[in-house]
Formats: C-alpha cells, structure tokens, sequence
C-alpha cells in the first residue's frame, strides 16, 4: 500500500519535472507546488500529511526562512495535524532527525539520518500513529516502517 502510494507521487513529480511544471528556481513556490500536486495525487494519509509539510515549508520560505527553520515548521505542522511524534514508527522517525541533521551537516548528513531513523523503526515494537497501529507486535518487529524507508530513500536519491 506505502510502496503504490509513494510510486504514484513519485511519478507524479517526475512527470511534472519533465513537463516543466515545477518551479525549480523558486524554492517556496516549488515547495507549494509539490504540496499541491501531492495533495492531489499521492492520496492516503501520506498525500495529505506530505501535502501540509510541503506547503507549511513553502510559506514558511515565502517569509524568508532559512530551509532547515522552514521544514522543521513544516513538521511541526504535519505532526500536529497528523498526531504523530517520532518513536510512533511513522515517516516522522526518518523527517525529523534528517531535518535536524540538515542544518549542521548538509543533505548527506541529513540523509544518513533519515536512513538510521528508518532502520531504528525495525527495532519499535508498537505503532502509536498510522497503519501499522492495527499491527501486533510480533509482525512489526524486525520490518521497518514503510513510510520512513520511503522518505530516507527519497533523501538518499537527492543526494
């Protein structure tokens, strides 16, 4: 289910990449622009939450924010629509440390986070937000989050 609705976004940028639908040089328009276009087309719970982080990073940038102030507000925002906080085994366990890393060390560093935050939801026995909150235990452990491994390999592929 992750996997389907992350490759329908992911195509979906992708075309509007190609078509030269995205602002590239504008970082708070494009950041709009892919909260509008997820909003539309990923669907699920991740289109919409996605939708609110990019478009609350995007208004935040029109203030002139720098990018790592901007995303964490886009989180913060996320989080408070969506409830979750990291150690609920979410996307938000491989969001935040990226973004936390992403001020001091740059996207490398920021990807190596969210990949290690990916990895440590293998390891979280019990889901407080999501899907994976309907799932017991014994099927959690030792998978990692869906959603987490989505966003660090989206960073990873950045870098």
């Amino acid at each position: 289910d992750t996997g389907s609705t992350f490759a329908t976004a992911a195509r979906a940028v992708l075309t509007a990449m190609e078509q030269n639908e995205l602002p590239l040089a504008e970082p708070d328009q494009l950041c709009l622009a892919l909260g509008d276009r997820l909003g539309r087309m990923m669907g699920a719970s991740s289109g919409v939450l996605l939708s609110i982080f990019f478009t609350a990073t995007g208004t935040e940038l029109g203030r002139k924010a720098a990018l790592p102030q901007a995303l964490a507000t886009g989180l913060e925002r996320m989080q408070s629509y969506g409830g979750a906080k990291p150690g609920d085994r979410t996307m938000i366990d491989a969001l935040a440390p990226a973004i936390a890393a992403l001020g001091t060390g740059g996207l490398k560093a920021a990807a190596a986070e969210a990949h290690a935050g990916a990895v440590r939801t293998a390891a979280m026995q019990k889901a407080g937000a999501g899907r994976a909150s309907y799932v017991n235990a014994q099927n959690l452990t030792g998978v990692q989050d869906p959603g987490a491994t989505a966003v660090a390999l989206a960073l990873a592929a950045a870098v």
